[in-house]
């Protein structure tokens, strides 16, 4: 019996020193593991913005109201194409098409009387020109037959002068020294009238011209003021033709009609109203806004990044992968902006459409657990030793 028990004694011995052996050779064999994977092993680190879409990488064409007014037809159906230049939405304007019609029918009554006007013009001038070369024909004939007289008169005084000694010698009869002195009396009287003829056709001319450049003067003015009325009738035409034209939205471009206000036949819209919204055709590409703690110094061109499309649940549909292209270097309305390029074949399952809303996470970093265990701790204890705002500003 004491044989017995004392090999089951030693039994129990050797279980009791093997089992805490095998534990711990257990133990240490997992905190090796453990350590090995802690600093070995990698972790991706990404940064999310819970504000990321799909957008064309062409900027939309927003369609609005240029004038207040009454729809009369609307073209705008979501999704529908439409082309550059296309009739999308016409309002009321038969107000402005009555100024229009208005307008141009006075215009039809100036052009006609301008025509008359330069046609008196140019008579009026035509009879100037004649009458300054008729009076300047007969002035030129009187002063002619001036210098005639004038000769005459001068030969009848040299020949009174020459029978003057003749009479005082008595060598010719005062009869015949009569008739000379007369001869020469009658031509100062000829000349005297003859001169007067000039001086009268003289004035006559002076008045007639200027009487007719002031008839010609006069149909200059009118005819500026009713060329004036014209331009200004033009000018209004051409506003009134502007404005009508505002009463018709046309496509600013080429496009599908992504968004479009509730309008119909006799809906009244504002001026500066968003009526519709074109989507150019072009190449989508995610766009994300970021904080920017989290965006500058950390997202660069060429990372990866996976959208997490909204409505469509990636364990199913999956993600699509990106890499990005580009990003802001300043922060707009407290976000910064990051643009990704799809990468070819992501994701083939899922429609993809401009506007479609979801997440996005870009990979900014590939670090080992420790340093990730090492990094929260700093920035945890920078944390707590950093004042309080409130603190810090009671102190400054």
């Amino acid at each position: 019996m004491p044989a017995n028990f004392s090999h089951s004694l030693r039994a129990l011995d050797e279980d009791g020193f093997r089992r805490p052996g095998w534990a711990l050779a257990l133990v240490a064999l997992l905190t090796c593991t453990w350590l090995v994977w802690l600093v070995c092993s990698r972790v991706t680190v990404y940064e999310v913005s819970e504000n990321a879409r799909l957008e064309v990488d062409k900027a939309v064409f927003p369609v609005e109201a240029q004038v207040d007014g009454r729809v009369i037809t609307s073209r705008l159906d979501i999704g529908r194409h439409v082309e550059k230049g296309e009739v999308l939405l016409e309002l009321d304007s038969s107000g402005q098409r009555l100024k229009l019609q208005e307008e141009q029918a006075r215009l039809e009554t100036l052009l006609p009387q301008v025509d008359t006007l330069r046609s008196e013009l140019e008579a009026q001038r035509s009879a100037l020109g004649a009458s300054r070369l008729a009076s300047g024909a007969k002035l030129s004939e009187a002063r002619a037959r001036q210098r005639e007289a004038r000769a005459a008169l001068s030969f009848a005084a040299e020949e009174q002068q020459r029978l003057e000694p003749l009479l005082k010698k008595q060598a010719i009869g005062e009869l015949e020294y009569l008739r000379v002195k007369s001869e020469h009396e009658k031509r100062r009287a000829s000349l005297e009238a003859l001169e007067q003829e000039a001086g009268r056709l003289q004035s006559e001319r002076l008045n007639q011209q200027s009487e007719g450049l002031a008839q010609v003067a006069r149909l200059e003015r009118e005819l500026a003021a009713m060329e004036g009325q014209i331009t200004t009738s033009k000018a209004r035409i051409a506003s009134l033709t502007h404005e009508l034209e505002q009463f018709v939205l046309r496509a600013p471009a080429s496009g599908q009609v992504g968004e479009v206000a509730r309008l119909q036949p006799g809906s009244e819209v504002g001026r500066g109203d968003k009526l519709a919204v074109l989507i150019p055709p072009g190449q989508l590409r995610i766009v994300a806004d970021f904080a920017p703690s989290d965006a500058l110094g950390r997202i660069r061109p060429g990372q990866t990044a996976r959208l997490r499309l909204q409505g469509f649940p990636w364990a199913e549909y999956g993600t699509l992968t990106a890499t990005v292209s580009t990003l802001a270097s300043e922060a707009r309305d407290g976000k910064v902006r990051v643009e990704c390029q799809l990468r070819p074949g992501s994701s083939p399952h899922i429609p993809r459409q401009h506007g479609l809303p979801g997440t996005l996470e870009v990979a900014v970093d590939d670090l080992s657990p420790a340093t990730l265990i090492l990094r929260a701790a700093g920035q945890r204890l920078g944390a707590a030793s950093r004042p309080p705002a409130a603190a810090r500003g009671g102190a400054s």
